[in-house]
């Protein structure tokens, strides 16, 4: 961390690297183009899944913040009809449910919290239980809200192949930039 901060403003500091990064990859995503969106919140290719997961994987709580903080700004323009009470639990549930799911994987797959034995082929299956759990909670709380209450199968598959995909690119740009960076990663493939 960074030594002369004291934790509360090292999480701070964390909070807001993992929302700026969250809200500039969301950017990111909307000039993927319309051939990428499902539906209104519903990606082919969600890159800002990606960010949540590698931020909540790394920096716990912190990286939580930053994220939802960043989904309430965002969310708040794309839904400017939505009570600010729905928007704000759906950023709850969105981040919450991801949390869920990271947590889930470390512990299905037996990593321990400092990720000291995470191996490349963890990725996609840390990925899969992730969006999996994200895709069937927030598409639940989508049908309780009455915001999303058609094409629910379809919602669902599109949201869990977009947020796998997103993850995965992120999740594995950021292992190519470990395995770049530090060379004794290359023996423990």
């Amino acid at each position: 961390m960074l030594p002369s901060l004291s934790n509360s403003s090292q999480g701070l500091f964390l909070s807001f690297i993992a929302g700026s990064f969250y809200y500039f990859s969301y950017k990111i995503n909307e000039q993927l183009g319309s051939w990428a969106v499902h539906s209104q919140g519903i990606s082919l290719i969600f890159l800002p899944a990606g960010i949540k997961h590698l931020s909540i994987l790394l920096a716990g709580g912190w990286g939580a913040l930053g994220c939802f903080a960043a989904l309430f700004l965002l969310a708040s323009s794309f839904w400017q009809e939505s009570h600010p009470l729905t928007i704000l639990l759906y950023c709850l549930v969105s981040t919450g449910s991801t949390w869920f799911g990271v947590w889930l994987s470390l512990k299905i797959l037996g990593i321990p919290a400092d990720l000291e034995n995470l191996r490349f082929i963890h990725l996609p299956q840390m990925d899969f239980i992730a969006a999996t759990a994200h895709a069937i909670i927030i598409n639940l709380f989508f049908i309780m809200a009455s915001m999303k209450t058609s094409h629910v199968v379809s919602n669902y598959f599109a949201m869990l192949l977009g947020d796998y995909i997103g993850s995965f690119i992120i999740l594995t740009i950021f292992w190519l930039m470990l395995t770049i960076f530090n060379k004794s990663s290359l023996k423990n493939y």
